[in-house]
């Protein structure tokens, strides 16, 4: 449902005209997959007696969330040139991906998974591996996305690794903003859901008795 109702639309206004076949469900869902293995990627505990957590304080949230999404990306990435995952996955990933950093991002910017999709796409902008055509509309730059998705998930890893508040606060502080080009195509999307909800049925007449 959430692909269907939320992140379909939004490919629909976001991405370009060529690019909109390049997104997938099975792409959407093995990056969700990835982003939750991924929290275990890297170190919890730190010398010192203290943990990650700890040290990153109220900026722990939010590059956790974003090192599982920008991590998450760079593992599908590996299992891609390994034939591990299926080539329509491999082709269709990053386009997949920039059409749900629109969806995430809608969640608003002042909690975590708001707030570290903000900053990678804005980190993924920078970098030139997302670009901004000429009609408003955002595309994948294959050139230079495999790298760029490289270093961040080596910068927030590095952040982590470190418990570096300082540097956490830093790079949050620059990059986490909706930017005048990303606010004209969320503008576009009012009549797309936000988010979905979900009725458990069953659950439901089960209570009933």
């Amino acid at each position: 449902a959430k692909f269907e109702k939320a992140l379909v639309p939004i490919a629909a206004v976001a991405l370009g005209e060529a690019d909109r076949g390049k997104v997938s469900f099975d792409a959407f869902f093995a990056h969700i997959l990835m982003h939750e293995l991924m929290h275990g990627l890297g170190p919890h505990q730190l010398a010192g007696n203290t943990t990650v957590r700890q040290e990153l304080k109220d900026m722990y949230s939010p590059i956790e969330e974003a090192k599982a999404d920008i991590s998450g990306l760079w593992a599908l990435q590996q299992l891609a040139d390994r034939s591990v995952v299926s080539p329509q996955i491999a082709q269709t990933m990053y386009t997949t991906f920039l059409a749900s950093c629109f969806r995430s991002i809608r969640f608003g910017v002042t909690e975590a998974h708001g707030k570290g999709i903000a900053m990678q796409l804005n980190y993924l902008l920078d970098q030139g591996a997302f670009v901004v055509n000429a009609d408003g509309t955002f595309s994948v730059v294959d050139a230079k996305i495999r790298d760029a998705v490289a270093g961040l998930t080596r910068d927030l890893m590095t952040l982590e690794a470190h418990g570096d508040y300082a540097g956490a606060q830093a790079l949050l502080g620059r990059m986490v903003a909706i930017r005048p080009e990303v606010q004209r195509v969320l503008d576009k999307l009012t009549g797309v859901p936000v988010d979905i909800e979900p009725r458990f049925v069953t659950a439901r007449e089960i209570l009933k008795k």
